[in-house]
């Protein structure tokens, strides 16, 4: 196989139909990282980006493999050329530029669960639907297991000395809930990205309506079914 003919594989199979779809898909899991980041709670998983990014990366690591598998095969021979080395440095480069945009964002979610474990692990008990999900399985899985470890860890430490009815760690019967949930009523930074403006009711303030272009200060439960819905963005 020819230098130029691995290059080809590379441009018609390791990326999307068009250039213009990938830079979509990059600066859609930009902002979803972003979103995520600024949001006070765990928004729904991007199911179907997560997906063509992640099989993109793959398939960009395969040809990398391949590519330096055939670099190694002809180097002596002199055939591999420094733009050919160039080339897979900026395919490298360009993995691990998407791979830490995608760490950033799955980290960032994990903490979230970690912080809010309880409160997921309710919401989440009654979905039928994985592709609609709150979170990925594999987010699912982490959560029922680390507070497995966590509530084990508590039972060792303290919660076993305690009356039964002071050890519940969902407990809400009381005077304070035991479930920390997150705080709908934080200020957060707005974009609006539709053409059509947006009209949000601030209680005895008035309302306020938001326009296209335009960034706000308001609280997130204001202008939370317009993030879900994709019309406003967070920054």
């Amino acid at each position: 196989m020819e230098i130029d003919d691995i290059l080809r594989d590379f441009e018609t199979s390791a990326k999307p139909q068009t250039k213009l779809e990938l830079e979509n898909i990059e600066s859609d899991l930009v902002q979803a990282m972003i979103n995520e980041r600024m949001a006070p709670e765990l928004l729904p998983y991007k199911h179907s980006l997560m997906e063509t990014v992640l099989l993109r990366i793959q398939s960009q690591q395969q040809h990398l493999l391949d590519s330096h598998e055939y670099g190694d095969s002809n180097a002596e021979a002199g055939v591999v050329s420094s733009d050919f080395k160039l080339r897979l440095m900026i395919i490298e480069t360009d993995i691990e530029r998407i791979s830490y945009v995608v760490r950033l964002y799955i980290r960032t979610r994990l903490s979230k669960i970690e912080k809010f474990s309880i409160f997921y692990i309710n919401e989440t008990a009654e979905e039928m639907d994985a592709s609609r999900s709150r979170l990925s399985a594999q987010e699912k899985t982490y959560m029922h297991k680390f507070f497995q470890i966590l509530t084990q860890l508590y039972n060792n430490s303290f919660l076993k000395r305690l009356p039964r009815e002071l050890a519940l760690l969902d407990d809400t019967q009381d005077f304070e809930s035991m479930i920390s949930e997150p705080d709908l009523e934080v200020p957060v930074f707005v974009k609006v990205v539709t053409s059509s403006p947006i009209e949000i009711s601030l209680g005895e303030e008035g309302d306020l309506e938001l326009i296209k272009d335009g960034v706000y200060v308001v609280k997130y439960r204001l202008i939370r079914r317009y993030l879900e819905i994709g019309d406003v963005i967070l920054i």
